[in-house]
């Protein structure tokens, strides 16, 4: 699952094994408490598929518990802020959390069935018939995050395994600390942003600063707009409109989600924010982070700040470099410890 490297995993594609009979039923868990589910779903055949709203929390919570990764994509939050309200689905088969997508008409699976091991393989092979019943072709049904080791649970069965981006995880004491040549670019730029602008200042995060914060991102986009030419534009359009969206949500559902902020403040103006939470007990995340980028220091500032509030956990996971090479050399810099490695799951052709 994690992995040490001085670059990131490439993506890869691998074949494994031969199959198992597909499991045509699909069992809820048996739990002493009784689960109420809502009473809209989305129907495929026989089986009802639930909206992934904020009412699933702590079921969610209870299953990722189980699994205990640090990646990024394995909290509540993370999937909730990036998946629009109508797109988000679940189940709970085989005592597992099973996340789904429904993108179009095409329904995939967020991460793989979330519960104990010797339940998973068959949760997962009971959601791959409920994605081939639904999809046109079964080439679309797919698990688009799973962590490394749950190929492991896959030795009988034959799947299509292609490595995804993964996550870069980094020491909390070298974000804190910055010591030593390899940051000393990153020291200097931050000693550089104070001296500059002296009437700075760190703010909790709160309601009070969700219009400044909205402004600021209006700011980054012309501004980022400035340097972009072509069909470059289009694609950082869709991108920063995802991306939006995740951030409205995060805003509207702050204290619900449990996550976390900080805003940089410079002469009353806010000119940063960012936004995490913990993955586990151990590992804090980043998810995301927005400053003006007129303002030179003022990035490398507050993501040192704000790596400061997990002090307490070993890690710090600010997820993968959604394969932008400017990305990828920014996170890189930051001289990562870890890479949480993760695949994309598909059935093979039947042997």
């Amino acid at each position: 699952m994690l992995t040490q490297s001085d670059e990131p995993p490439q993506t890869t594609t691998a074949v494994a094994k031969s199959a198992l009979p597909i499991l045509p039923t699909v069992k809820l868990t048996d739990t002493a408490t009784p689960l109420i589910f809502p009473r809209h779903y989305l129907s495929i055949e026989d089986q009802r598929l639930y909206p992934f709203t904020l009412h699933a929390k702590p079921l969610f919570d209870r299953y990722a518990q189980r699994i205990g990764t640090p990646l990024s994509d394995y909290t509540f939050a993370n999937n909730f802020i990036w998946l629009s309200q109508r797109s988000g689905f679940y189940q709970i088969i085989e005592d597992c959390f099973c996340l789904f997508s429904l993108n179009g008409h095409c329904l995939t699976m967020q991460l793989p069935p979330l519960g104990s091991p010797d339940r998973q393989h068959q949760a997962l092979t009971a959601c791959f018939d409920i994605m081939d019943r639904y999809n046109p072709s079964p080439y679309l049904s797919s698990v688009e995050f799973a962590y490394r080791d749950f190929a492991q649970l896959l030795d009988s069965e034959r799947w299509l395994i292609e490595r995804s981006l993964p996550d870069y995880i980094y020491c909390t004491e070298d974000l804190i600390g910055l010591k030593g040549n390899a940051y000393k670019s990153k020291r200097s730029e931050i000693n550089q942003f104070r001296r500059a602008y002296p009437n700075h200042r760190m703010e909790a995060l709160g309601p009070h600063h969700w219009a400044g914060i909205r402004a600021l991102i209006d700011t980054w986009l012309r501004n980022r707009l400035k340097y972009l030419e072509g069909d470059a534009i289009a694609d950082f359009f869709y991108t920063v409109e995802q991306e939006r969206k995740a951030i409205e949500r995060a805003l509207e559902n702050y204290d619900t989600l449990g996550i976390s902020g900080l805003c940089l403040i410079i002469d009353e103006r806010l000119e940063g924010f960012t936004l995490g939470e913990r993955i586990t007990a151990d590992v804090g995340s980043v998810l995301v982070e927005k400053t003006n980028f007129s303002i030179p220091g003022s990035a490398q500032y507050l993501f040192r700040e704000f790596a400061k509030t997990f002090a307490d956990c070993t890690y710090i996971n600010v997820g993968d470099d959604l394969g932008l090479e400017n990305l990828r050399r920014v996170k890189m810099s930051y001289r990562p410890a870890l890479f949480g490695e993760k695949i994309t799951l598909r059935r093979g052709p039947a042997s």
